[in-house]
């Protein structure tokens, strides 16, 4: 079977699962571009500037600005000084989107459980470790 066509499967799967999970949760609610967005502001290693931010994304500076306004809107993500430049802010998610972040764990344990489930433990190791070089 080809690799898009697993990927694909893979996609609804994923889709399958969120929406079960779906209910109260703003996160579910969220474009797949804002939740992009607010990944990212959740894994940098430090809040960062909304240029930072663009980058990582491939996007305009005024594209990123008008995705924060939106998730600001949601009180998903806050705004703190810069401390290497008064004029600058950094981006975090707020307590709310990490609360809701944090329980979306759930999500992808169950879709990776239900994926080990079809597998050896050696299959889903050596999975994972086509996953880890192909993501990279």
């Amino acid at each position: 079977m080809a690799l898009e066509v697993n990927l694909e499967k893979l996609e609804r799967l994923a889709a399958r699962i969120w929406r079960e999970h779906n209910k109260e949760d703003p996160i579910s609610q969220l474009s797949f571009t804002e939740y992009d967005y607010l990944k990212v502001i959740q894994v940098a290693k430090e809040p960062i500037r909304l240029t930072d931010l663009a980058s990582e994304l491939g996007v305009s500076k005024p594209s990123a600005s008008n995705m924060v306004k939106r998730l600001e809107r949601k009180e998903l993500v806050n705004r703190i000084p810069c401390s290497e430049d008064g004029r600058a802010q950094r981006l975090i998610p707020s307590e709310n989107a990490l609360h809701h972040l944090k329980s979306e764990a759930v999500v992808y344990r169950e879709m990776a459980s239900e994926i080990a489930e079809k597998l050896s433990t050696e299959e889903a190791a050596f999975l994972d470790i086509l996953l880890t070089k192909a993501l990279k």
